[in-house]
């Protein structure tokens, strides 16, 4: 072993530190924050007010920690920007369970702050499908939703030719779905934003029957956008068959 082996293993360490373990703990911490917001914000019983504190809170956090970590907070976007050529595999599996735990924690601190009759009222923040709404169009729906949130960000944030303004667009996607799709699913559009409120609330009641919904919907709605960003509309490499 050379004098300077030492110093490469340290550089790789660093190196896996920087692009995977500290963008990851961003994701951790900025899907708590979220799930916490949106959770306390259903209290509200007000689709605009929840809308806007979604909205509002992912602009924020977009802002704050999306030059570390892109600003995902979501598994659904990361899978759209993994198959848009905007993550590595690696990275964005630790993305994913960073944002599963976060979302557990999340709910978790709005289960322990909520006095028990409001988390009860509100099923924990937990998203559950609206009064003879089909399991089948609300995949549909929370597709469609999904839809424009992942392209927004793949448009705005991933793409070559980013917009400095991809925080409050992604910010009004979010509240705009919400405004659509809330008394249809909730419009979660967020497998992390479901999961983590059902986990919570399962000590009082069930709120898993049509938990599927919140993964299928999600999940082929950001394969959708990422298929449709890379065939018609990226810029430059990121475009499939792009001039080399």
């Amino acid at each position: 072993m050379s004098e300077f082996d030492p110093l490469i293993n340290h550089g790789a360490r660093e190196s896996f530190y920087h692009k995977t373990i500290r963008p990851s703990l961003a994701e951790f911490i900025g899907t708590t924050i979220f799930v916490f917001v949106g959770c306390m914000a259903v209290q509200t019983n007000d689709v605009g007010s929840i809308a806007l504190a979604h909205g509002l809170a992912i602009a924020l956090l977009v802002t704050g920690l999306g030059k570390i970590s892109g600003g995902h907070f979501n598994p659904a976007v990361t899978l759209g920007v993994t198959i848009s050529g905007g993550n590595p595999i690696v990275v964005s599996i630790f993305y994913f369970l960073a944002q599963m735990l976060g979302g557990m924690v999340g709910a978790a601190f709005a289960l322990a702050v909520l006095p028990e009759s409001v988390y009860k009222e509100i099923k924990g923040g937990a998203h559950t499908l609206g009064d003879g709404v089909y399991p089948g169009w609300s995949i549909l729906a929370e597709g469609i939703l999904t839809f424009l949130l992942v392209f927004t960000v793949l448009m705005t944030a991933v793409d070559e030719e980013k917009s400095n303004l991809a925080p409050l667009a992604i910010g009004f996607a979010v509240a705009v779905d919400i405004i659509a799709g809330a008394k249809t699913t909730g419009a979660s559009m967020n497998p992390a934003r479901s999961f983590g409120p059902a986990v919570a609330y399962s000590k009082y009641g069930d709120v898993w029957k049509h938990h599927y919904v919140y993964w299928v919907g999600p999940t082929a709605g950001a394969i959708a956008a990422a298929v449709i960003y890379r065939l018609l509309f990226a810029s430059g490499n990121r475009r499939f068959y792009a001039e080399r």
